[in-house]
């Protein structure tokens, strides 16, 4: 692997900069040529202000050093919940088995992370795996999540469920509100933030929903509404409208949440075979669920 200098050294050039331009303030000449060598090493903060003059992040400076790969770790979990959109639960269940072997908690996480997806596809409840315990006990232990746990923090919800411990969701809830909120920008969401949480309010509402929890199920809907949808990517958007459409199908108008479950189904239906199975086999279960719902609670 290069080093980071030479990785540096690779980039200038590709951009077009010379030395000075790069590294004018931040160190001499005679040391900036031994860095782009491999000869010298330097502070990170000399190489956030190199990166800055470059106009290219750390995130994709990583990217670059390592071979223009991801992570494996972070590689395995997007392919998991790429398959787990598409249905695919035996490539789900090659990534499982391929990550819950390993000493890296990185990847326990992962095996966790499937293994939850997995069980909760059949069932609402499930036997908390060690993998999954270690990682309820590595969240909870941390006092502040940064973005790694903040996208893996959802999974403590089914978790919550099928431990019993249905009302530490609200310190689960909050906890995960507080951190993204650091994260939030006042006019700029740089880490897609909005979308974690758009996530786990849909996550939040089905459970509230299968526990019955109606009156809970009932102020998600606020909190999906304050959500900037100017944020949110368009898989986030999809979520704030299929949330919407399920809470009027429960608690509104039932002819205005089949009127927007019809243009989201719509949307689905562009692809062949559609993209996110998962959207529309919640529709799909909401929709009969809502009616029993309504009937026995008198609301048509």
């Amino acid at each position: 692997m290069k080093t980071i200098g030479q990785t540096v050294k690779m980039i200038r050039q590709i951009k077009g900069f010379a030395q000075s331009e790069v590294y004018s303030g931040v160190m001499s000449r005679s040391f900036a040529h031994r860095f782009e060598n491999g000869e010298n090493d330097i502070s990170a903060a000399k190489l956030f202000k190199i990166l800055d003059n470059l106009s290219i992040s750390s995130n994709e400076f990583r990217f670059i050093q390592n071979d223009y790969q991801e992570p494996a770790a972070t590689s395995l979990r997007r392919r998991l919940l790429r398959a787990y959109n598409g249905h695919d639960l035996q490539t789900m269940g090659r990534i499982i088995d391929e990550t819950k072997k390993r000493s890296n908690l990185s990847y326990k996480s992962v095996a966790a992370m499937g293994q939850i997806l997995v069980v909760t596809y059949y069932s609402k409840t499930f036997t908390v795996t060690p993998a999954m315990k270690n990682l309820w006990d590595t969240l909870f232990a941390s006092k502040t999540w940064t973005l790694e746990e903040i996208r893996k923090a959802q999974i403590l919800l089914p978790i919550a469920v099928s431990r019993h411990q249905e009302k530490l969701i609200p310190e689960i809830v909050e906890r995960f509100e507080n951190n993204c909120q650091k994260y939030l920008g006042a006019v700029d969401d740089p880490f897609h933030i909005a979308d974690e949480l758009m996530d786990l309010y849909l996550s939040l509402f089905q459970i509230d929903l299968n526990l019955a929890q109606y009156h809970s199920a009932k102020e998600i809907l606020t909190k999906v509404s304050q959500l900037n949808t100017l944020d949110l990517s368009w898989a986030g958007r999809l979520q704030q409208q299929l949330i919407t459409a399920i809470w009027e199908l429960y608690f509104g108008g039932e002819k205005k949440g089949l009127a927007l479950i019809a243009k989201l189904v719509a949307v689905e239906n562009l692809y062949s075979p559609p993209v996110d199975h998962n959207l529309l086999a919640i529709i799909n279960v909401r929709k009969r669920l809502a009616q029993q719902y309504r009937k026995a609670n008198h609301t048509d």
